[in-house]
């Protein structure tokens, strides 16, 4: 039983590092976005997945808990578990934060690609109406 005890809390020490370094991806893509730097937002977003992909794989349930017999009265994995719930309650506002601005930044690129199209229209129509309207003479 204590293998099993060990087993299980290293999981959920693995479990809570993955959490963690998911909320350290997610701040990082968002310092990516302020610095409008596409190839680091990109490098963060890969690391995001392949961080969600983990975390997905493995079984974790708040309800899991181990009593030790060392310790009556007490669950030695409870601290740990609520660390858990912490670092997701934390990691549930950082995406709240991050949705907000990934669609303030979605809206703001589509104005700025709205405002070079339309500029770029007026340049690429064909021949300009002002030399339609004149002609070229030489005197001498």
């Amino acid at each position: 039983m204590l293998e099993s005890v060990t087993t299980r809390r290293q999981e959920q020490l693995e479990h809570l590092a993955q959490v963690h370094a998911l909320s350290q991806a997610v701040r990082s893509a968002i310092s990516a976005i302020e610095k409008n730097d596409l190839r680091q937002f990109e490098t963060h977003l890969a690391a995001q997945e392949t961080i969600c992909n983990r975390l997905s794989g493995i079984k974790w349930t708040l309800s899991s808990t181990v009593v030790d017999e060392t310790a009556p009265g007490e669950n030695p994995d409870a601290q740990l578990q609520q660390e858990i719930r912490q670092a997701y309650i934390a990691l549930a506002q950082l995406n709240r934060v991050y949705a907000a601005l990934l669609k303030r930044a979605r809206r703001s690129v589509g104005l700025i690609a709205a405002l070079y199209r339309s500029h770029g229209e007026g340049y690429n129509r064909g021949s300009s109406p002002l030399s339609q309207r004149h002609s070229l003479s030489c005197e001498g």
